[in-house]
């Protein structure tokens, strides 16, 4: 079997860079720095960091977002699906061991996925139209719709995004597919959706767990983008075989996330002092 046109068993050899000369050291103080500045920058205490990373990721509507234990969810509801059906989809592929999964789903599959994304879209057009006074309306958005919208594109987004990271990664990705077939998909929805269920009742004990979903979910999803550019940089694309290996490559992807949060906040700060 051939990935990326060559045979699992072939070496391949990359022409050095200016970027592969750089010392793992620096590659391990720098993203280390970034982090440390970030962490002390910021106001003391999970949610408070939370809520500066959703500042600048998302709007943090109070009537589009959730209240848990009197505190506003540093991520509106949509925001909140996203991340959740992100990690609901992170969770089956490393059940079924499927993390090295380099194949898309049958076409019949991606269309109901590519429709999932679709949906969103249409609910949030329709969500910020209420924006406008006596503007129409196809029907009248709730978090609930905005939740579980944003879960099912959080779906779709981690079994279309992986094939994409697994081949860029690993030495030897595997052939499975992410979603094998119609009960797999089935199955993950109905998940997501009994985890949208619980968010719901907006319980006092989440209070911790979306707070951590809220740092986390963001910067997962924002290291593993950031760790493809820094192993393309250092032309080491292909030649891991391990989730071990990514481990500096994802942690300098984290430090690469937190930068371009930081650049996210300050620009809404500019243009909202400007306003």
């Amino acid at each position: 079997m051939e990935f990326n046109g060559r045979t699992p068993t072939e070496s391949t050899d990359y022409p050095t860079s200016k970027w592969a000369l750089i010392p793992k050291a620096l590659l391990v103080g720098i993203p280390a720095a970034i982090i440390s500045l970030f962490v002390a920058a910021t106001p003391p205490g999970l949610w408070e960091k939370a809520r500066v990373m959703g500042y600048a990721l998302c709007h943090q509507l109070p009537d589009r977002s959730f209240f848990i234990h009197e505190h506003q969810t540093p991520l509106c509801a949509r925001c909140t699906g996203m991340y959740l059906g992100f990690l609901v989809g992170l969770v089956f592929l490393i059940v079924r061991r499927r993390t090295h999964s380099a194949r898309m789903p049958t076409a019949a599959i991606i269309s109901v996925l590519i429709g999932f994304m679709t949906i969103m879209g249409i609910d949030g057009v329709n969500s910020t139209i209420s924006i406008i006074p006596g503007a129409p309306q196809l029907y009248h958005t709730t978090n609930v719709h905005r939740i579980v919208t944003g879960t099912l594109f959080g779906l779709a987004m981690c079994m279309l995004f992986f094939p994409v990271f697994s081949t860029a990664i690993w030495q030897q990705p595997s052939g499975d597919r992410t979603i094998k077939h119609w009960r797999e998909l089935g199955v993950m929805v109905l998940a997501a959706l009994a985890v949208d269920a619980v968010v719901l009742t907006q319980a006092d004990w989440l209070f911790y767990p979306i707070t951590i979903l809220s740092i986390f979910g963001p910067l997962l999803l924002l290291g593993f983008m950031g760790a493809i550019i820094v192993m393309t940089t250092r032309n080491l694309v292909n030649t891991l075989d391990r989730w071990r290996q990514l481990a500096l490559p994802l942690f300098a992807g984290v430090a690469l996330g937190l930068v371009l949060i930081t650049l996210m906040g300050l620009l809404r700060v500019t243009v909202t002092t400007a306003g």
